[in-house]
């Protein structure tokens, strides 16, 4: 994703993959913002695409929430998606140049999507939360094996010293002011059904510069013969989660 925003296709392949999905990780995100909810804290999502994660927040002692993505077809879906919960709003903004003042933010989340610390920095309050889902160096390590000179840079992430990746991704956050509470990573293993779902997955990120489904239908049958297993074709899946707060500066 960038801060351009998604496409309708993105968005239409994203929704159907979350509401499809019987994954693990988004349940540790929610439980870990979930953690330090209070009732009627204000939650800014930034990069909310279609919303599925502050829908499962709003029905959490009580907040007030906030989905901001550029992405107009995202936010058409999360509008659908979110129409029945009065403590959701959605407006069309960009994570480089938050639309509200200084500190009045109660947390802040991330989800894969570019976003500006000093900015998520400025409207939180003190002692303030911010919560960043990101991807570990391992995630669709298949992927870009098969697609090693056309793979989508911006949906990988190859850190400058992979025995300190952890340290790299806190930087940025550090250097702005916060205070790091933890940061976990996970490995797990996802299994797609068939080529077309693993298809699906690669235009939805993107993850491949220019794929195309018939040109590269070579490739793909190649991937899914070298990594298909009982569930389905395997893929890797690394990600991590940092949690931040703003301290009082001194």
């Amino acid at each position: 994703m960038t801060y351009r925003g998604d496409s309708k296709k993105q968005a239409i392949l994203r929704d159907e993959a979350i509401r499809t999905s019987k994954e693990t990780k988004n349940n540790r995100y929610v439980s870990s913002i979930v953690a330090a909810l209070k009732s009627e804290m204000k939650i800014l999502d930034i990069g909310c695409g279609t919303a599925h994660i502050i829908q499962q927040l709003a029905k959490c002692k009580n907040p007030e929430l906030v989905g901001l993505d550029l992405s107009a077809a995202m936010l058409k879906i999360a509008k659908s998606n979110t129409k029945p919960l009065q403590n959701i709003s959605l407006i069309r903004a960009d994570g480089f140049r938050l639309p509200f003042r200084d500190c009045i933010i109660d947390i802040v989340i991330n989800r894969l999507a570019e976003y500006s610390t000093q900015e998520t920095y400025r409207v939180l309050k003190t002692d303030g939360f911010l919560f960043k889902y990101g991807l570990g160096p391992h995630a669709s390590k298949e992927i870009a094996e098969f697609f090693q000179d056309r793979i989508e840079k911006s949906s990988f992430f190859f850190p400058r010293n992979p025995k300190r990746w952890k340290k790299e991704v806190s930087q940025h956050i550090l250097e702005t002011g916060f205070t790091i509470l933890s940061i976990k990573d996970y490995i797990e293993n996802e299994y797609y059904e068939d080529e077309t779902e693993l298809m699906n997955l690669i235009e939805m990120v993107p993850l491949v510069k220019d794929f195309d489904r018939v040109g590269d239908r070579r490739t793909i049958r190649e991937l899914a013969k070298k990594y298909k297993e009982g569930q389905g074709i395997r893929i890797t899946w690394h990600y991590y989660l940092i949690a931040a707060t703003k301290r009082l500066k001194t």
